[in-house]
């Protein structure tokens, strides 16, 4: 295992990290590959609702800390549709 997140601060972090990691390379996952990617690193949601119930409270964790970051994560992460994650017209399941 990568490391543990331990907090959710440290998780948090994390999805803006690598919201704007993927951001830069034009990559954008799924709710459901980022719920994998956290629970090899020991964080576990329940349901991709759960999920974009986290993604939701990382994005506005960055507004004011990087704007950057912040932007990167509403355009990184997708329903199960491809649609984005914030978006009304997407499902969260």
């Amino acid at each position: 295992m990568a490391g543990t997140l331990n907090t959710s601060e440290e998780v948090y972090d994390f999805i803006g990290e690598l919201a704007i990691a993927l951001y830069s390379k034009k990559i954008q996952i799924s709710l459901g590959s980022l719920r994998s990617i956290l629970a090899d690193r020991g964080k576990d949601y329940n349901n991709n609702r759960g999920m974009a119930t986290g993604v939701s409270a990382a994005y506005r964790r960055w507004k004011d800390k990087d704007p950057v970051v912040y932007h990167a994560i509403a355009y990184t992460y997708t329903d199960k549709d491809g649609n984005l994650a914030w978006d009304k017209g997407g499902s969260q399941d």
